[in-house]
């Protein structure tokens, strides 16, 4: 699939917990179809137990006070067995204002009851349906 290498959502990054990438300005929104976010991820696993990871697009429309996870993907299941896979994430968003624009960051979100989760991930910005 081709991705727009200027319109990074996130460098890969190991993770053991939840975390919300850097912003990422899209000053006009995104174009009519809107956009995908491409999350790579690798090494997902738990040392025991089960947790449920969630890749999120959220978006900003106040210049990153306040963030919406208006777009988001299935869960993966994480478990003993390390897991790896591809998922694109569709988001469309239009700026209430022309001095804010809109913000959008990639949240990887992990839950549940499993010990020690880890996801090895990046994310990238495509155009069209993947």
């Amino acid at each position: 699939m081709a991705v727009d290498a200027l319109l990074s959502l996130q460098s890969s990054v190991t993770k053991t917990a939840t975390f919300n990438g850097a912003a990422l300005v899209l000053a006009g929104g995104t174009p009519r179809r809107g956009l995908y976010a491409r999350v790579i991820y690798s090494a997902a696993a738990n040392a025991s137990g089960s947790n449920n990871l969630v890749f999120s697009v959220d978006a900003s429309y106040d210049g990153g006070t306040t963030w919406y996870s208006d777009f988001s993907a299935p869960a993966v299941a994480l478990s003993t067995t390390t897991g790896a896979g591809e998922i694109a994430i569709p988001f469309d968003v239009s700026p209430t204002s022309i001095a804010n624009g809109v913000q959008v960051r990639l949240t990887a979100t992990i839950s549940g009851s499993g010990t020690s989760p880890t996801v090895t991930y990046k994310g990238d910005v495509m155009e069209g349906r993947p």
